[in-house]
């Protein structure tokens, strides 16, 4: 009997040993990093009926990073805008939110992230991609059509959390932040899908195997110019309570949640008067 159970825990040391190696592994290699950011591109070239510019951004690394200002054609520039885009978002279709905002005055500057669209590089690592957008913001606040105006920092989807952390670490640049169908973090959006395809079981792992290198719940609290945070209550993508706990987990005293109807990151086409108001509005502060 003695000798069946030290055999019985001989094993289970061992297959735990096994897993805590197979969980550092995963972790520490960072193998999910590519399926997180990893999307398909529409292989259609740039072009815009917009007043506009089209670079060619010049990393560190020698990454070559695709990105476009969008430049208001009849009234005068009132405000910079540095939009961070959604996962398997492109300069062709993000330009399709554009009008109300270029009509308005705002200048507005975006780019694909390495790896996708028109950017070379891979993007298969969270840090890289962190950096390169502090880099990025950095060249853009730079340029000289850019010193002397207002900059509101606008992310959407994933692109959110890029944006937060932008916002954070560059608090002093901008004017404020704009969010909308963004997550709290990657744990909290993993343990959703894990309950959507049954794993509810094995959620436990996710913190384990996943790094959270944009804890937007948590950067958030270090941006202390004005904040809107703009979630759908029908978002079948991004939940509605992974946008509220960012709001919660936010100074109060600079931020505002606005809930509203409709898909995933479709308000400033369903609100169009009142998303731009958004802007607006920080602007006056």
């Amino acid at each position: 009997m003695k000798k069946g159970v030290k055999i019985f825990a001989r094993i289970v040391s061992i297959l735990l040993l096994v897993l805590i190696i197979i969980i550092c592994y995963i972790r520490f290699s960072r193998a999910i990093d590519p399926y997180i950011y990893r999307a398909s591109s529409s292989k259609e070239k740039f072009n815009s009926a917009y007043k506009h510019q089209e670079l060619i951004l010049n990393l560190e690394d020698n990454t070559k990073i695709h990105a476009a200002i969008f430049k208001p054609n009849s009234v005068k520039v009132k405000a910079s805008i540095f939009h961070h885009l959604g996962n398997g978002m492109d300069l062709n279709n993000a330009q399709l939110t554009y009008k109300a905002l270029l009509d308005s005055g705002y200048q507005i500057f975006a780019y694909e992230r390495r790896g996708f669209a028109g950017s070379s590089g891979e993007d298969d690592n969270s840090l890289t991609l962190k950096k390169d957008a502090l880099e990025i913001f950095d060249i853009f606040k730079k340029r000289e059509d850019i010193k002397n105006t207002d900059i509101i920092i606008w992310g959407v989807s994933l692109g959110g959390i890029f944006a937060t952390m932008n916002a954070a670490e560059r608090n002093n640049d901008i004017k404020g932040l704009v969010l909308e169908g963004t997550f709290s973090s990657f744990p909290d959006v993993a343990k959703h899908y894990a309950s959507e395809i049954n794993l509810e079981n094995y959620k436990w792992l996710i913190p384990l195997i996943l790094n959270n290198d944009f804890p937007t719940n948590k950067e958030i609290k270090k941006v202390t110019k004005p904040v809107v945070i703009i979630h759908s209550t029908e978002d079948k993508l991004i939940p509605f309570n992974l946008g509220k706990n960012i709001f919660n987990n936010s100074n109060k005293i600079n931020t505002t949640f606005w809930k509203i109807k409709g898909a995933h990151v479709k308000g400033i086409i369903n609100y169009e008067q009142e998303y731009l108001n958004k802007f607006n509005e920080m602007l006056s502060h």
